[in-house]
């Protein structure tokens, strides 16, 4: 089975999750989100792969805020 090598820049996955880019940089702070990887210029970029596992999160963190109240 061949990879989807497409690569997000983070106003993808903000794009993808509905939320502002600063609310994925909020999320890697806390720790709610893994650190993104950086090229040598230092912006962040995701693969397919971190988009899957970050959309999951993601969900998890909501579904676990949505039962505190």
């Amino acid at each position: 089975m061949a990879k989807n090598n497409k690569i997000y820049k983070i106003n993808g996955i903000a794009k993808e999750l509905g939320v502002s880019i600063q609310t994925i940089k909020n999320y890697e702070k806390w720790g709610i989100l893994p650190k993104a990887k950086r090229d040598k210029k230092g912006w962040r970029y995701y693969t397919q792969e971190d988009l899957i596992k970050i959309k999951a999160l993601y969900q998890e963190e909501i579904t676990d805020k949505r039962f505190r109240k």
